[in-house]
């Protein structure tokens, strides 16, 4: 190989002999550190026959949200690569690579030979074939992302983690025809830092070392600090919610999962580990843990008819509640300790499955390949299982997404979601709209013109300076409270919450910021807060929203027993921000949607706009019914007064 360059590194040399218990033949570990933080680690046992490579480093995967299926592209381009670079030299090798990371499995003679192709192929990408991969990736795209079990995959991740996160990310054809070959090389120079990662071959004992060319190719590249951004989180529903994907397949596969807050390297790892492999001999499906870095999840898959889906997540249901309910007795947790460990050595008997269990979960490997796996276990106890159960197992707000013929999928979901947390999708894993079509040429500004016009006439809100109003809020049946607020269009909004006199709570905003004050004590807004309100800030907010940084799009009809609606989405960054009902006969809003985030989770908001009224040629609603959560609040407007003279400092703070 030409292009190798030696040079001096300082490294930690650690031997391992893993004498082998359970029937399993001796397996030998050396592990080497190089100054520049890469990880080298070589697996060698009597029980392989060929050879496996793998190597993973860390990935700065957040960027990828920018720049959607960028990273998927470098891979595909460097495995292309890979596959010219061996064209006639007879290597018999097979290999996968990741944005994250690369696995092989080849013949043990020429490991050598193959092995540098690869990593060679890693520092000197070419991106020369990369138009012709770019076009077939897109003319194969129906068909490679249409199997049930692929669908379900990309349908659960953009539902679980959403497309603000990097692993809900999803690949359609026009974001991956907006791929250059300076993007891909751009990639290759700041996603992903070998230096940084660890490289790991398992292969027969007669290869006693890493070759020596891979260590002086990859050891001498610099170290790069790598930059953690702030990372999108996603939430957790407080409900089953359902995902439905039509095909015409005569079975249903149904996946199940939730997100689980648990990093790689956290101590409840070990029993959740443990419980589920338990959970995945006890269901009929296959029940595992995602460990990631950026978000762990749980995953449980099952097929067969929507009877037999249905039975096994009640069945998967019913064994999670139970290790919740109490602890299990110490002779089932020895027994469950057996299971895990002859489960994991098992795959120590192939390089390639043992390569993986090493990257994933080294601990896990060397307990479970040498004589320590009693001990490495012996602190996880029957409390312990209990304890990960209940803070990790969520059988009430499970995600479940079932492809197959449209009725037997609906079944399965149905079986566990109310109605209105049901969502179709296409084979494609595209999001199906729930609402009718609209007329041609209709766009949502449209519907906002007609909107003031029925209110009073868009001269009528451009020439109103500021508004005051006052009414009374009903809440939990009983409580009543008196509301005023007041607002000068530019300048500034201040509402506030009285009972008997006493103000309980006030908001004051202002361009660009805003004040909470609740019983006389001052707190800032945060963004998501102040963006609430900011809209008060607008005598016709819905025609001023590119200042505010929101788009509008008309996205349906909805048919309401009162008649028919026009369904408006406003979003802000690709997410949403509320949806928007108005009433096509009259033209006035009628209802909002929106979805917040509380410290326990989601928080549905729905507002109805009711009882519109004439005050100096304007219309306003004077009742808003507002439901949060289960919990309704009545707002009944007794008093308007557009164009008041209102004092600006009742926006004004220290």
């Amino acid at each position: 190989m030409q292009g190798f360059k030696h040079c001096a590194n300082a490294f930690v040399f650690a031997l391992l002999i893993l004498t082998p218990s359970y029937g399993q033949k001796q397996i030998e570990i050396t592990s080497t550190e190089k100054a520049n933080g890469l990880q080298w680690v070589h697996i060698t046992s009597d029980a392989y026959e060929f050879a496996a490579l793998a190597m993973q480093w860390t990935f700065n995967a957040a960027l990828e949200v920018e720049r959607t299926g960028t990273g998927e592209a470098w891979a595909r381009t460097l495995s292309a690569q890979w596959a010219s670079d061996t064209v006639g030299t007879g290597l018999r090798l097979t290999w996968d690579v990741t944005p994250k990371g690369f696995r092989a499995e080849g013949d043990a003679a020429t490991v050598d030979e193959w092995g540098a192709l690869m990593l060679n192929g890693l520092r000197t990408l070419s991106t020369s074939n990369w138009k012709s991969i770019q076009s077939e990736w897109i003319e194969e795209w129906n068909s490679s992302y249409h199997t049930p079990n692929m669908i379900a995959q990309r349908v659960l991740n953009s539902e679980l983690f959403s497309l603000r996160h990097p692993n809900g990310e999803r690949e359609l054809p026009e974001t991956l025809a907006a791929i250059s070959e300076s993007d891909i090389q751009r990639h290759g120079a700041a996603y992903w830092h070998p230096n940084n990662g660890i490289l790991v071959l398992a292969s027969p004992s007669e290869l006693e070392h890493i070759p020596k060319e891979w260590m002086e190719f990859l050891a001498d590249w610099p170290t790069r600090e790598l930059q953690k951004p702030a990372i999108y989180q996603p939430i957790r529903p407080n409900q089953h919610e359902g995902f439905i994907i039509g095909n015409a397949a005569d079975s249903v596969l149904a996946l199940a999962g939730h997100l689980v807050r648990l990093k790689p390297d956290h101590p409840d790892v070990l029993p959740l580990l443990i419980l589920s492999e338990h959970i995945d001999a006890i269901t009929s499906g296959s029940f595992e843990i995602l460990l990631d870095p950026l978000m762990s999840s749980i995953r449980f898959t099952t097929s067969g008819t929507a009877s037999s889906a249905v039975t096994a997540i009640r069945a998967l249901e019913k064994s999670m509640v139970t290790l919740t309910q109490s602890a299990p007795t110490s002779e089932a947790l020895e027994a469950w300790k057996i299971y895990a460990r002859e489960q994991t050595t098992a795959t120590l008997q192939s390089p390639e499955t043992a390569v993986h269990l090493f990257m994933e979960r080294p601990s896990w490997f060397q307990a479970a390949a040498d004589t320590t796996w009693n001990a490495f276990t012996a602190s996880v106890n029957p409390n312990d299982i209990q304890r990960v159960a209940i803070n990790y197992l969520r059988p009430s707000t499970l995600s479940i997404a079932a492809v197959g013929q449209i009725d037997s999928a609906r079944n399965v979901v149905s079986a566990f979601a109310d109605q209105k947390y049901i969502k179709r999708y296409t084979e494609n894993a595209v999001l199906m709209s729930p609402y009718g079509p609209v007329p041609n040429g209709l766009e949502a500004e449209d519907v906002f013109r007609e909107y003031y016009g029925a209110r009073g006439g868009e001269e009528a809100f451009g020439a109103l300076k500021s508004c005051r109003w006052k009414g009374s809020m009903k809440a939990g049946g009983t409580m009543v409270m008196n509301v005023t607020s007041e607002e000068i269009y530019g300048i500034g909004h201040r509402s506030a919450i009285s009972i008997d006199g006493q103000v309980m709570m006030e908001q004051i905003i202002r361009p660009g910021q805003g004040q909470s004050i609740q019983m006389g004590q001052l707190r800032a807004m945060p963004l998501e807060e102040y963006q609430r309100y900011e809209s008060k800030l607008y005598a016709a907010d819905l025609l001023a929203l590119e200042q505010r940084n929101i788009s509008a799009d008309l996205v349906g009809t909805y048919q309401h027993p009162s008649g028919q609606q026009w369904v408006i989405e406003l979003s802000r960054d690709d997410a949403l921000v509320q949806r928007i009902f108005f009433d096509a006969n009259t033209s006035l809003l009628v209802r909002i949607e929106e979805q917040r985030f509380g410290p326990t989770g989601p928080i549905e908001v729905l507002i109805e706009y009711s009882d519109y009224k004439i005050y100096d040629g304007i219309r306003y609603p004077t009742k808003i019914t507002r439901e949060t959560n289960n919990q309704r609040m009545i707002t009944t407007i007794d008093e308007v007064q557009p164009n008041a003279r209102i004092s600006k400092n009742q926006f004004e703070w220290e």
